[in-house]
C-alpha cells in the first residue's frame, strides 16, 4: 500500500472511531459507528507500536489502541516500549470497540516529519513536509514500507518500484529527525518486494527471500546500513 493510501486509511479510520479529541483537535460527526461512552481516566502501561498504530499493554491484560494524529504524536513517539502513564478517556463504540484518547496538556511544537510522494514528471520524488528529498527517473512509484520512532524522529523504511516484474523493489532507508537534515541510504534489496522486517530496537533487519536471498541491517545507534 502506498504511503497516500495507508494515510486515507488512517484518516478514514479516525474519522470513524473518533467523536470528540480531547487534544488540540476538534469534534468530528461519526456516520458509520456510533460513540456510546467517554469515561475520564488514567492509563498505565507498556506503550507498543506497528503498522502505524499505537496501543498501550497495561498490566491487567487489556489493550487500548490510542486514537493519536500528527498533531500529538511527537509527545510519545520515542517512548515506544517503555512504561507510561496517560491522562485521557476510554471511548466505547455501538461496535463495542475500545480506544483511548490521550489528553496533553499542550500543543507539541515539534514539526509534523510527514513522508509524501510524487509520480509526476515521469520521476519518482519523496517529499519530507513540503521539502523534497529523493528523485529519481529510474522508479515509477515510491512509497513508505515501515515507519520506527526513535528519539526526536523516525526512521521510514521507503520501496522503490520500477512498475516492471523483473524488480518489484529496491528499499532504502530515511532518516529525519527535528532541526536535522534527514538523512538516506544508498538503495539496497535483490528486487524482492516481500520483505521481513523485525526492529530489536538496536537495529532493523529486513530479510528478502530470492536466489541469493539477502539480509539487511540498519544500525539505529549510527544510522548504518550493512548486509549481514
Amino acid at each position: 500500500m502506498s504511503l497516500e493510501g495507508l494515510t486515507m486509511f488512517k484518516k478514514s479510520k479516525f474519522i470513524l472511531k473518533s467523536l470528540l479529541l480531547l487534544s488540540t483537535v476538534g469534534t468530528t460527526n461519526v456516520s458509520a459507528t456510533e460513540l456510546e461512552s467517554m469515561i475520564p481516566t488514567t492509563l498505565t502501561g507498556k506503550l507498543n507500536y506497528a503498522t502505524l498504530n499505537y496501543w498501550v499493554d497495561t498490566p491487567d491484560g487489556h489493550r487500548y489502541e490510542l486514537l493519536i494524529n500528527e498533531t500529538n504524536e511527537p509527545f510519545i513517539m520515542d517512548k515506544v516500549g517503555e512504561k507510561i502513564t496517560l491522562n485521557g478517556a476510554v471511548l466505547t463504540y455501538s461496535d463495542k470497540s475500545q480506544f483511548f484518547q490521550p489528553k496533553f496538556e499542550r500543543a507539541p511544537h515539534a514539526k509534523p516529519l510527514i513522508l509524501t510522494k510524487s509520480t509526476d514528471d515521469d520521476a519518482a520524488s519523496l517529499y519530507l513536509d513540503s521539502n523534497k528529498i529523493y528523485t529519481s527517473e529510474e522508479y515509477v512509484d515510491v512509497g513508505v514500507e515501515k515507519e520506527f520512532p526513535i528519539n526526536n524522529g523516525k526512521v521510514s523504511l521507503v520501496w522503490l518500484s520500477t512498475g516492471g516484474t523483473a524488480c518489484p523493489a529496491m528499499f532504502i532507508y530515511v532518516v529525519a529527525r527535528q532541526n536535522s537534515l534527514p538523512l538516506m541510504t544508498s538503495e539496497f534489496g535483490n528486487c524482492s518486494d516481500i520483505p521481513t522486517i523485525t526492529n530489536n530496537k538496536k537495529e532493523i533487519t529486513v530479510s528478502l527471500p530470492g536466489n541469493p536471498a539477502q539480509t539487511w541491517a540498519f544500525d539505529l545507534s549510527d544510522f548504518r546500513l550493512y548486509e549481514k
